[in-house]
Formats: structure tokens, sequence, C-alpha cells
């Protein structure tokens, strides 16, 4: 059913287009709220005159919008949970579209559960963010934390990584115990002196075989 849009709908248009929706949608929402009418030729030429101050009212009301968007994100939300493993930050319950409506809505801030964009309820503790389309297509990032009943907070995983002058201090202690230790200069345990030792004690052996 096409209709001619009286005032900005999102992901629908802005006033004054000419647009097609299902029958229902047209008959049980748009037409009774006064958000469009028919697409009738009289209804045309007379939308033309009424135009101008359609868009006006739309640009106001996005303004408005955007104001409240802003306001809203300034908003910190926080849920606590009871948590079920506290080295990987499961929780036993979870934090869905709902606690987020009604903790907008503690917040001064009433939304409707449709304009939340939750994935999947969160599961985990954490830091996290989702974003709320309000009126005319506005986006609004709200902030949220989880944490457990007892205050847990996520955990961080921990990198051991050694830095350039640790590892240079490391090899310069090998270098070291390598000059001080004899061991190192044989290969096998032996110094440099004891093969010369054995060398000698091979040649009077020789000597006395051959007297």
């Amino acid at each position: 059913m096409k209709l001619i849009l009286k005032a900005s709908v999102t992901h629908l248009g802005e006033p004054g287009e000419v647009v097609e929706v299902k029958k229902g949608y047209a008959r049980n929402y748009l037409i009774p709220q006064g958000l469009a009418s028919q697409a009738t030729s009289a209804n045309l030429r007379a939308i033309e005159f009424e135009l101008d101050k359609l868009k006006a009212a739309a640009a106001e009301k996005k303004s408005e919008a955007q104001a409240r968007a802003d306001e809203m994100s300034q908003v910190a939300l926080r849920f606590e949970r009871k948590v079920s493993d506290a080295t990987t930050g499961a929780l036993y319950g979870s934090v869905s579209v709902l606690d987020l409506a009604d903790g907008l809505t503690a917040a001064g801030f009433e939304v409707d559960r449709g304009e939340i964009h939750l994935e999947q309820p969160v599961k985990k503790l954490g830091s996290y963010d989702v974003s709320v389309t309000l009126a005319h297509g506005v986006q609004a990032l709200v902030k949220f934390k989880v944490i457990g009943e007892e205050g847990e907070e996520a955990p961080v995983p921990v990198e051991i990584q050694a830095a350039p002058e640790d590892v240079a201090d490391v090899i310069e202690a090998v270098e070291d115990a390598q000059t001080d230790d004899p061991a190192w200069e044989g290969g096998d345990g032996a110094t440099g002196d004891d093969d010369e030792e054995a060398e000698t004690k091979e040649e009077e052996i020789d000597l006395e075989d051959t007297v």
C-alpha cells in the first residue's frame, strides 16, 4: 500500500516521501497516528503546501531526540550478579534487554525494549556498551558494567613478558657463569690444563714402553 509520509518515521522515510508498506502497518499504525496518508492525487497536492511546515517539525523533533541521546550516553548503568566462576567471570544469571530497559527507566529514560540493540544476554563480568535507537533514527550509546554480588570485577588476563633489559641481564649472567666455571671450557667437564696433563702422562707411558 502506498502512503505519503506526514512525519519522519524511523527506517521508513521523511515527510513528503511516498513509501510502500503493508496494509496492516498502514491501517493499524501509520494512518491512525497521523504519520501518513494514502497516496492519492488529492493528498499529494495537499501535502505540497504543508511540506515545509512538516519538515521543520521533523527537524525540531530530531534535534530533541539528539539532545535526549546525548544525555542518555552519559548514563553508566551497574548490575550485580552472582558469579559461578571467578576465574572466567561467568555468571549464574545474565543481564538482558529487559534489565537494561529497567535500568534506563530508573535513570529517567523510558525506552522500549525494541529500541535496545543487545545481540544476546551478557553472561560475564565486565564493562559493556549498547546502542539505543531513538526517534528519527538517532542513536545513543549506553555504557553498563556487570560486577559480582561480592564486588568481584572481571578477571584481568596476566601476560608475563621479559623486558629487553631483563633479557640482556640473563644473557650476561650466563656468559659470566661460562667464563667462571671451568666445566664450560672443556665441554665434558674437563679443562684445557687437564687435557695437557693427560697428554703428558700418555707420552711418559710411551717412553717407558720403549725402554
